[in-house]
């Protein structure tokens, strides 16, 4: 089942039908060249950045190719943002946030340095396309936009113009040992205070990411004033990897004209 769907998806376009390449660009930034993968559209209506979860490492090629992650939820749905008018940057992370073999900085995401990074591609965005700029995130890439929104506070210019975080780290509470969206904010929902859309599967059982985590995440981020914006999803294709990977709900398995359809949806309404 998994490969039919696997060459279903390649043949309507939701993700290469092998190691293809895509448009490379590189992002300077603290001295080093970020490489991503950036889709134009003609006549975009805004910019979105498409964080990975699980590492974040794409290991992209000089040729474009993207050699890792290829079928975590949004890489695999680059193309649809696209298609819906947005210029779509996939980013790769900083070559100093590799360690060797498959590895990464523990923790980097909740970096400033990574914030930087994030700053960077911003403002490389606003010389591409109209506002807005979204950062939009997928399980741990939930965590790389909290970053970017919480430390690029006084920046205007560099920090994204909204944010999107799907199958989310939402626990919150000192108590909680993984990091968190709320431990990037310190506990301070007022530093999230930009334009927010929290989308989660009912289904997702991930201990990280469980749909039962959603109330006491809405809650607290509504103590900034700020009313969050939802979507939720059920069904989709049966589970074809554990629970916190992308086969599964956790990944909105079988469901990603529907998901990008509703988050697309949801910046045009900005």
């Amino acid at each position: 089942m998994r490969l039919r769907l696997i060459a279903l998806y390649a043949l309507i376009g939701l993700i290469p039908a092998a190691a293809a390449a895509d448009p490379l660009v590189e992002i300077s930034s603290r001295g080093e060249k970020i490489r991503a993968v950036l889709l134009k559209p003609d006549n975009p209506k805004g910019s979105v950045i498409l964080f990975a979860g699980a590492r974040g490492r794409l290991d992209i090629t000089a040729g474009g190719e993207i050699t890792k992650l290829r079928f975590n939820q949004l890489v695999r749905t680059r193309e649809l943002y696209a298609q819906a008018g947005y210029v779509t940057l996939v980013p790769d992370i900083a070559p100093s946030f590799k360690t060797r073999g498959d590895g990464v900085v523990d923790l980097y995401r909740a970096s400033r340095a990574f914030a930087q990074d994030i700053a960077a591609m911003v403002k490389y965005l606003r010389g591409v396309a109209p506002k807005p700029v979204v950062a939009i995130g997928t399980s741990r890439g939930s965590l790389s936009v909290a970053n970017g929104v919480v430390k690029l506070r006084s920046d205007q210019e560099a920090r994204p113009d909204a944010a999107v975080l799907t199958s989310a780290f939402m626990r919150v509470g000192a108590g909680v040992p993984d990091l968190t969206i709320w431990k990037i904010a310190k506990g301070n929902a007022r530093s999230l205070d930009v334009p927010t859309l929290l989308v989660w599967h009912v289904g997702d059982t991930c201990r990280h990411t469980a749909a039962s985590t959603v109330g006491p995440f809405r809650n607290w981020y509504q103590s900034n004033g700020r009313k969050l914006a939802e979507k939720s999803f059920s069904g989709g294709q049966p589970a074809e990897s554990e629970p916190c990977e992308a086969h599964s709900p956790h990944g909105f398995w079988g469901l990603d004209p529907e998901v990008a359809g509703a988050i697309t949806g949801w910046i045009g309404s900005l």
